[in-house]
């Protein structure tokens, strides 16, 4: 065992196992001093502080119960009274009572949790709330007895006999109960105040302990740091003996006394100094292997370079300063990152660069970290990209620059938006569908008694025909209509009907929209436009619901121009495999925090808007397998487009649709 212990390597680690336990044992005690403290504040927050609460919820209700006592004896009106007497009755006891239980509950529970802790703060805990209960108690009887008070008060009004003895004793008892409620509150405030002070006194201790053990850890740990030195001091004289060997000075002679792991370096390192020169020829042959795997290496190289240029994944990098230096082909051919262009140009002034920065901050700051960043579909032009941003090491990991990866995910992002947006919509379309259905009954009733009580007030005589009545069963009616015309559109919205599409002449169909709303735009002093180039492909959708979406864009397009101005609906084909149609209208614009919600159903700007105008126009889009997108700037207008795109069939998108929608509003 002696033997062991000589070891210079096993002194060492003994030594540093005697820090490392220090500094153990010194973060033990924090932690457990931590803890005690945690549990301190634990107890205050689950003991006074939540009895606080619902002791102040007691408070409200006494205090509401008596003011509505005080407006019961002040009023005359008999309804108001009924009123007062029904709360008073059947409101305030069970408030009360929940209140009481609330406060107990939490005294009970802490009750238990001291007993099964023990000590003296716990105890004390104990005892705060077991005289919060006592008080309850009391408290509780008082509100017993005004429950009494209350119901004899609803038999003396209700049998027309005086209660003035009752008010005098609910006088009486308000006193009373304020007094008691004072003494709880009291209660509760010292029994909050005195674990306040335990806490504040555990903490003291906690720091002085932790603060008396760290200077005990420092000391340990400069001891055992002088003893290490001391132990490892020949290393000077061996290094001194390496770098002579190194300059090829292989007489001189080393001794380190001792039988010791130094010493033994000694002899070692006077042997390497023997061999050395045995080993320059073999040097001599290892550098020609070494040339030859110089070699592999440039093939390997070569190798890896051919498998960048081959993927799908987009890769640009840069160096430190964030210029780019290289980019493979599908970076060009996908992206528009053409190598020739972007070589030298920073990485911010490219068409990622500013979205980058919106997801990941400055990009100066990426050079320098040690784990890759990713980014969830970053908006690239009119594309998504699951962004990768890594930075790029040298052999001794220092960071060279940065490697930007970019895949695109622009149809995975769209087809999970919308199938969660038909699932949502499913849900919103059963809801609508169950409440119209539960209003629309009742506003028949109610308009065709209006009208009855219409016809009745009319068949009076000339002389005594009450004009406000009649007045106020016009307005019935009409508001009934209105609600009726609502529950209406609700339907519409929730059983839009299966799209029927078949192949469509744009120009036809764009052309009968502009004549149906050009008369009621001319009303509004709104100018209409046409634009439709000499030449569009037939396109295949349901011409019926389209039809609906794009008046429903026409409408709010002239709606939102109430001074006047132009609204132009139109269409273009921005590439061989899209169709775009548009509504352009000149009026404020839509706010930027307002952008992402215009789409959701009952979401309305306007006062008499139900919101579910937009909601249609993208369900009916959504069923085109179409993408409904908005452009708006403040003052100046707003740009609404639909984009079918040529080559996916609409029975695909159907099918898609009907499975994320199982169970919707159509079944």
């Amino acid at each position: 065992m002696d033997g062991v212990w000589s070891s210079l390597v096993s002194r060492v680690f003994l030594g540093f196992l005697v820090v490392e336990a220090t500094f153990v044992l010194l973060a033990w005690l924090s932690v457990r001093e931590i803890q005690l403290i945690a549990e301190e504040i634990r107890a205050l927050r689950d003991g006074q502080l939540a009895a606080s609460r619902h002791v102040a919820r007691l408070s409200t209700y006494e205090q509401k119960r008596f003011e509505d006592l005080d407006r019961f004896f002040a009023t005359d009106d008999p309804e108001v009274r009924d009123v007062i007497l029904a709360i008073a009755t059947r409101y305030y006891p069970e408030m009360v009572t929940r209140a009481v239980k609330d406060v107990q509950a939490v005294s009970y529970r802490r009750i238990a949790l001291d007993a099964a802790r023990g000590g003296t703060a716990a105890a004390q805990r104990a005892t705060d709330f077991e005289g919060l209960l006592a008080q309850l108690t009391v408290i509780r009887d008082q509100h017993r007895r005004l429950d009494e008070l209350i119901n004899t008060l609803v038999e003396r009004v209700s049998a027309s006999e005086p209660v003035d003895d009752v008010r005098q004793e609910l006088l009486s008892l308000k006193s009373e109960l304020q007094a008691q409620q004072l003494h709880l509150e009291t209660l509760l405030n010292r029994a909050t105040d005195g674990a306040v002070a335990r806490a504040a006194n555990e903490e003291r201790r906690a720091t002085t302990r932790v603060v008396v053990f760290s200077a005990l850890g420092l000391l340990m740990g400069l001891l055992i740091t002088v003893l290490v030195a001391r132990a490892l001091s020949p290393i000077q004289r061996l290094a001194s003996y390496a770098r002579a060997i190194s300059r090829g000075d292989y007489e001189q002679r080393i001794e380190v006394p001792g039988h010791h792991e130094l010493a033994s370096l000694g002899e070692e390192l006077e042997l390497m100094a023997r061999n050395r020169k045995a080993r320059e020829a073999e040097l001599d042959r290892q550098a020609a292997e070494l040339e030859r795997a110089y070699r592999r290496v440039e093939d390997l190289k070569r190798y890896h370079e051919r498998i960048v240029r081959s993927l799908r994944t987009a890769l640009v990098v840069t160096d430190r300063d964030l210029m780019v230096t290289s980019a493979n082909p599908a970076a060009e051919h996908h992206w528009g990152l053409s190598q020739l262009q972007i070589r030298g140009q920073p990485l911010g002034s490219l068409a990622l660069g500013a979205p980058l920065m919106q997801r990941l901050g400055p990009l100066d700051r990426l050079v320098d970290l040690d784990e890759p960043l990713h980014a969830h579909a970053v908006p690239v032009g009119r594309l998504l990209a699951d962004v990768t941003v890594a930075p790029l090491q040298g052999d001794k990991g220092a960071s060279l620059g940065l490697v930007v990866a970019l895949e695109d995910v622009t149809e995975t992002v769209q087809t999970k938006e919308a199938l969660l947006r038909s699932e949502r919509l499913a849900a919103i379309g059963r809801m609508s569908a169950h409440v119209t259905h539960e209003i629309r009954n009742p506003l028949s009733s109610i308009g065709l008694n209006a009208e009855m009580l219409s016809e009745l007030v009319a068949e009076r005589s000339p002389a005594t025909v009450d004009d406000d009545a009649q007045l106020l069963c016009t307005a019935i009616v009409r508001e009934v209509d209105r609600l009726s015309a609502i529950t209406e559109e609700y339907l519409r919205f929730v059983r839009l009907p299966q799209s029927e599409p078949r192949n469509t002449d744009l120009h036809t169909l764009l052309t009968s929209i502009a004549a149906f709303v050009r008369r009621d735009c001319e009303a509004a002093a709104v100018r209409l436009e046409l634009s439709l180039p000499d030449r569009l492909p037939r396109v295949s959708l349901d011409p019926d619901q389209i039809r609906q979406a794009l008046l429903n864009l026409l409408r709010n397009g002239k709606e939102a121009m109430p001074e006047g101005g132009t609204l132009t609906l139109g269409a273009l084909q921005p590439t061989t495999d899209t169709v775009d149609l548009y509504v352009a209208d000149e009026g404020d614009g839509i706010p930027p925090e307002d952008q992402d919600r215009i789409f959701d159903p009952f979401y309305s700007t306007k006062l008499t808007g139900t919101g579910l105008g937009l909601a249609l126009t993208q369900q009916i889009v959504a069923d085109h397998a179409a993408r409904l997108s908005v452009k708006s700037a403040a003052g100046r207008g707003t740009r609404f487009t639909i984009s079918f795109s040529l080559n996916q069939g609409i029975e695909i998108n159907e099918e898609i649709e009907s499975m994320a929608a199982v169970g919707g509003h159509r079944s």
